[in-house]
Formats: structure tokens, sequence, C-alpha cells
């Protein structure tokens, strides 16, 4: 069920008649949209990026990747509930995905990625151009916060660095991957100008 406010269509689960709002039910509902939201907020400009080509009839990127996530992501039961960090996708689109993605964290509090440089000869059937931009979103699970790295590399760099806070340093990361067309806006078509997410794994971030 759907609502408009200020113009934006605001996704809800709402039953025809609730006698008890604070049943585990309707409690178990909040409490995935409430931890789902707060993880997908810190990711905020790779979803944006990610699920824009969903963002039609008012509904927003965010929205739309609630409702991607919101049935398969978690693990557990109420009031246990836990995210399955490998399940989550802060994109879908029909660019070729990422390949052969590892990470290393380096000293100085360095994360270091590499992929596959997987452009094809014939780039315009299988979706792949050497300038299409790798997106990495980088969640720390201890302190529950998130950077994205946007625009820095490209498929054809198969490897890159990205800066972290000091105090990310002896915690665990979660990276996610995909990527966006190099095209020229006006080459892309709708549903094609990004590839769905590659979840990377975790690793330590030293110090």
């Amino acid at each position: 069920m759907g609502s408009v406010r200020d113009g934006a269509q605001i996704l809800r689960i709402r039953p025809a008649s609730v006698r008890n709002p604070r049943t585990d039910a309707q409690q178990n509902i909040r409490l995935r949209f409430s931890m789902l939201g707060k993880f997908l907020s810190n990711l905020r400009p790779s979803v944006s990026t990610g699920f824009a080509s969903e963002a039609v009839n008012r509904v927003s990127a965010v929205n739309a990747a609630l409702r991607e996530n919101f049935s398969k992501v978690f693990t557990g039961t109420y009031p246990d509930l836990v995210l399955d960090f490998g399940k989550i996708s802060l994109s879908t689109g029909r660019l070729t995905i990422p390949t052969g993605v590892t990470l290393e964290s380096q000293t100085g509090g360095i994360l270091s990625l590499s992929w596959k440089d997987n452009t094809l000869v014939n780039k315009d059937m299988f979706n792949a151009n050497a300038e299409d931009t790798l997106i990495a979103g980088i969640y720390n699970e201890e302190l529950e916060q998130g950077v994205v790295s946007y625009g820095a590399f490209r498929r054809s760099d198969a490897a890159g660095t990205v800066e972290l806070p000091d105090s990310w340093a002896g915690n665990t990361l979660h990276v996610w991957v995909f990527y966006r067309s190099g095209a020229e806006p006006k080459k892309i078509q709708l549903g094609y100008d990004v590839s769905n997410t590659v979840y990377a794994g975790s690793v330590t971030l030293q110090a």
C-alpha cells in the first residue's frame, strides 16, 4: 500500500484493520523497515544511483531499494533479526556485473580493491564499456557507518584504493560494488545504466 506525501510516493505495508498495532507481526514489519532504512541511508549516494531507473511514478530510489531488499535480506526471527549482507542490493540493472572482485586491507587505513577488466569486444551487445564507473559501498559493521567511493575507478582500471577514517581501524568492513554506465546520458537506456550489485565480502581494516 502506498501514499503520496510532498509529491513523493511513500511505501507502506498496512493491513486493512489493525486491532492491536503492537502485535509481534506489526512490530516485526516496523523493525525490518527501521533496520533496512537505517542501513540504506548510510550508503544513500550508491542507492540513489543504483535504483535511479526504478524511481518512476513518484517512487523514490530509496523506496525502490527498500522494496527490492525487504523480503530477502533478513535472517532470524523477531526480535532477533539480522541483516544478511551478502543478499543486499544497492543497484539493479543490465550492465555486465563486476567479476573477480577481491579485497585487501593495507596499513594506514587503506582498502585495496581489485577486479577483472571484463570489457568485451562487442560492448554494445554485452553492456561492458571500459569507461564504466565502479561504485563501491563500504559499510562499517561495528560503527554502523558507511562511505561510498563514487567515480574514482573505471571498469578497465582493474584495481584501486580507498582511504578510510582512522577511527575505522580494527573494524569489520563489508563492501558492495556495481558499475554505472560511462556512456553519454543520452545513450543510456532505462535499466541499462547500472549493473546488479556484487557483494565483495568483508575485511578487517588495519591501522
